[in-house]
């Protein structure tokens, strides 16, 4: 009998030191960093301590698990690493800040972000281009993103794309599947001169935007060519919900940008101001808006195409 239960207990411990084992070798071979497995006193300080971690370690896919995360403080997706959410991953924004920004070869993917506070007026993922996002190499990438403001404000942006210093670029990057819904502005492109240089916002891909109940759809400002310009972005499969709150659909700077898609039920719109405006600062942009009537498009530039 006591042979029988030795037995037992060794095959017990052999059993254990296994699934330890493999246990371990599976944590060694793990490509995420997973958020759960940090400390810290609240969602945005655990969840910056794993971007933290990625950018010095070799593993640089920081994981977010199924659940929702308070968001109180501002979150910098570090260089090099991706934030990717699993299908049931949340934030829910607390408080009036930034959300999100990305350093170069930075990327963030299947984002659920939720404005949950009358008070936010901030852009909810930012790029600036002091991080020379540049040349079709770059790794950087947004894609699979919601953004809502439940509190009905229509304050905010949900993507900011800014550039204004010496050299400042912000090139030959992704934006793919992209929901952005009670915002002020869907999409804000800026470009600002510089005091020496040149700054721009160029060759980007805005593919697959559904932008709804913003106050202004997709915004840009620049002039046509540089020291700071924004030029050459392609904006496709847009499909854009208008509400009695929209003022703009689209105000265009820069040139050979090009813009196609559908808009949504214009009878909601209280004003008869235009909707699209080419500003005297665009030229060469195309638009091929067929929904939107030629009396609601104001062009003001050079060699623009209307359809």
């Amino acid at each position: 009998m006591k042979k029988i239960i030795v037995l037992l207990i060794g095959i017990v411990l052999i059993i254990f030191a296994f699934y330890q084992y493999n246990k371990k070798d599976y944590a060694a071979k793990s490509t995420n960093l997973y958020v759960e497995n940090f400390k810290g006193e609240n969602d945005s300080i655990k969840i910056q301590s794993a971007i933290n971690k990625a950018e010095s370690s070799k593993i640089k896919t920081v994981l977010l698990d199924d659940k929702k995360y308070k968001i109180t403080s501002p979150i910098i997706v570090k260089k090099g690493v991706k934030l990717l959410f699993g299908y049931g991953s949340q934030f829910v924004v607390e408080g009036n800040f930034r959300v999100l920004e990305l350093e170069k070869n930075a990327s963030i993917e299947g984002a659920y972000i939720t404005i949950d506070d009358p008070k936010f007026n901030s852009e909810v993922i930012y790029l600036d281009g002091k991080n020379k996002y540049y040349n079709t190499w770059n790794k950087t990438q947004i894609k699979d993103i919601n953004i809502i403001n439940w509190t009905e404000t229509n304050k905010g942006t949900g993507i900011s794309l800014y550039s204004a210093g010496k050299e400042n670029e912000i090139s030959f990057v992704n934006f793919e599947n992209i929901k952005v819904v009670g915002m002020e502005t869907g999409l804000k492109l800026v470009a600002k001169k510089p005091s020496t240089g040149q700054a721009w916002i160029n060759a980007n891909r805005f593919m697959n935007f559904s932008l709804e109940d913003c106050v202004n759809m997709i915004y840009m400002d620049s002039q046509v060519t540089t020291p700071n310009e924004i030029s050459g972005n392609q904006f496709t499969n847009l499909q854009i919900q208008l509400s009695n709150k929209t003022k703009s659909i689209i105000q265009v700077s820069g040139q050979h940008n090009e813009f196609h898609g559908m808009v949504w039920d214009l009878n909601k719109i209280k004003h008869e101001n235009e909707l699209i405006e080419l500003t005297d600062k665009s030229m060469n942009t195309v638009v091929e808006m067929s929904s939107v009537p030629a009396n609601r498009v104001l062009d003001s530039g050079r060699s623009n195409i209307v359809k």
